[in-house]
């Protein structure tokens, strides 16, 4: 089954499966909330999707994520459903590897082979692929979300000594937080 998209001046678009409808970028950041896509979009940026299938109303494949998850998608008249062999998945709710799987197996996150810059001459910025203008970003947010705290302190400071910006920004966010903390910045 193929899904007809009728694009803004009344022609078809595009060709979609029930799969990649039910699990479109939005679709997916929405059902699993900000952190775990994020996290989803990294684990997928990563290439930790592995033994990939898909058909047009489901798709499966394994996460590599400190150990194997296999994860199911299926899109049914009731709206997306997952299941994970994570402890989240299998408590029913839509994980970061599903977020993965669901990503590389529509194409999605600046995952598919589109222009340089990531957006179609005929497409605005909002319609364009959350992560595909920065999948660094994305994967650096990630990173910097789960890096221990003694260890952000301290690559934030190393990159400080290195790039005079990077110092400058830090140097303005930290008197400003100092103000905030104390009711007056500190000296300088």
């Amino acid at each position: 089954m193929i899904i007809s998209v009728s694009g803004e001046n009344g022609h078809d678009g595009d060709a979609v499966t029930p799969l990649e409808a039910a699990f479109a970028e939005r679709a997916c950041a929405q059902h699993a909330g900000t952190d775990v896509f994020v996290e989803g979009v990294n684990l997928a940026l990563l290439g930790r999707v592995e033994q990939l299938r898909i058909r047009p109303t489901n798709a499966s494949g394994t996460v590599d994520d400190d150990g194997p998850h296999e994860v199911r998608l299926e899109a049914a008249d009731d709206g997306p459903r997952t299941g994970c062999t994570c402890p989240e998945g299998s408590a029913g709710s839509f994980c970061r590897h599903a977020v993965a799987v669901a990503l590389v197996a529509t194409g999605s996150a600046g995952l598919a082979d589109d222009d340089e810059d990531g957006v179609d001459e005929d497409e605005t910025i909002e319609e364009s692929s959350l992560f595909a203008d920065d999948p660094v970003h994305a994967a650096m947010r990630v990173f910097l979300s789960r890096v221990p705290r003694a260890e952000l302190v301290e690559t934030l400071l190393d990159a400080a000594d290195e790039n005079e910006a990077v110092a400058d920004a830090l140097w303005e966010a930290t008197v400003a937080w100092h103000g905030r903390q104390h009711g007056a910045a500190p000296s300088t």
